[in-house]
């Protein structure tokens, strides 16, 4: 009889501790999404989609890989930028097309290496 009890015990105790442990539901929270926030996401994502596309024609590659950059590392460093500073390099490339001219490629390079080094991703201009 007393292995009987405490078999009962046990497996009580055990079930017991199973419930509280598998049973447990995490607790979800959920916040309010505003408007503003999901269509900064949403413009966020276009944009880098847009890049992403641009880098990927074949004149921008060719163009990157004239002057030494690689291209994929380039699409990294573009996925790498934060939303205000992807703005900025999307409007650049809306004015100024890339592969289209020397001074324009020039130029678009220069701006990606500025905001790669303001986001401090890379250390190109030590003094900014």
């Amino acid at each position: 009889m007393k292995l009987d009890q405490m078999l009962k015990v046990v497996g009580s105790k055990c079930l017991l501790a199973m419930i509280l442990l598998f049973g447990w539901q995490g607790l979800a929270s959920a916040d309010v999404v505003t408007t503003g926030e999901l269509l900064a996401e949403n413009r966020a994502a276009q944009q880098q989609a847009e890049v992403a596309s641009f880098l990927s024609r074949d004149d921008v590659r060719q163009q990157l890989m004239t002057r030494g950059v690689d291209a994929d590392r380039a699409l990294e460093r573009v996925n790498a930028l934060s939303a205000e500073e992807l703005s900025s390099l999307h409007a650049q490339i809306d004015q100024l097309p890339a592969g289209e001219g020397v001074l324009e490629t020039v130029l678009f390079l220069l701006v990606i290496f500025m905001l790669l080094d303001i986001a401090g991703v890379t250390d190109i201009f030590p003094g900014l």
